[in-house]
């Protein structure tokens, strides 16, 4: 049924993980698919194994953060909705995912704790951090951060193309070259596509040839790779 009272408890399950969350907070849409955007933004952000950290910025409930705990060593959290905090440590606790972190506060100050955690391991060159902005795509502040603190990899999921396609010449401008652009139908019949890009910091020497090839992805042929 469908659920009127924002205030109510809800819930979901994606690829095994078990989700509660006010109805009124933000959740993705269309379950059916869902399990093909968490396979391939996981396929991305492990980077063939050489990411062991995850950054999951605008984290919501802990969609993609709890989901793809498992496949890193910690993973860290930051959401602006307290309530959402709130309910992706309890999602954490209902799943036993003991390597997962939470902290409610504006995403544009995320990188500052993590830069001070370095020696508990979220170093640039082994951390991936997901981005899954509103339509209205990242703030500049929050891209400034993001820069600074350089991790090898983002994985940018969006609703709005152009927002993100906004953001990507920021990335490129940045030193980070666009290795692949994925839609997903998250909104079939409709206008509207889930995108995600991957985006990788460029070595040293500048040359985008020298980056590791990406592994192939069980989702449909990417729209740029």
């Amino acid at each position: 049924g469908v659920e009127t009272d924002p205030r109510a408890l809800v819930g979901a399950t994606v690829s095994g993980v078990h989700f509660r969350f006010k109805a009124g907070e933000f959740f993705q849409v269309n379950p059916s698919a869902l399990p093909v955007l968490v396979e391939h933004v996981g396929l991305r952000a492990r980077a063939g194994g050489r990411a062991t950290r995850l950054v999951d910025a605008y984290c919501g409930g802990g969609f993609f953060a709890l989901s793809l705990a498992r496949h890193f060593e910690r993973v860290a959290g930051v959401e602006v909705s307290v309530d959402n905090v709130e309910a992706a440590r309890e999602n954490a606790e209902r799943n036993r995912i003991s390597n997962a972190e939470f902290e409610a506060g504006e995403v544009e100050a995320l990188f500052e704790p993590l830069l001070a955690r370095d020696a508990e391991g979220y170093a640039p060159e082994t951390t991936t951090v997901i981005l899954d902005p509103p339509r209205k795509g990242s703030s500049a502040a929050f891209l400034e951060q993001l820069f600074a603190f350089g991790p090898a990899r983002v994985v940018y999921v969006s609703c709005d193309p152009a927002t993100q396609a906004r953001d990507a010449a920021f990335f490129v401008e940045a030193g980070y070259v666009l290795r692949e652009a994925q839609p997903v139908d998250l909104f079939p019949q409709t206008r509207h596509v889930e995108c995600v890009c991957t985006f990788d910091r460029l070595p040293p020497n500048g040359e985008a040839a020298d980056l590791p090839p990406l592994e192939p992805s069980p989702t449909a042929t990417p729209l740029l790779s």
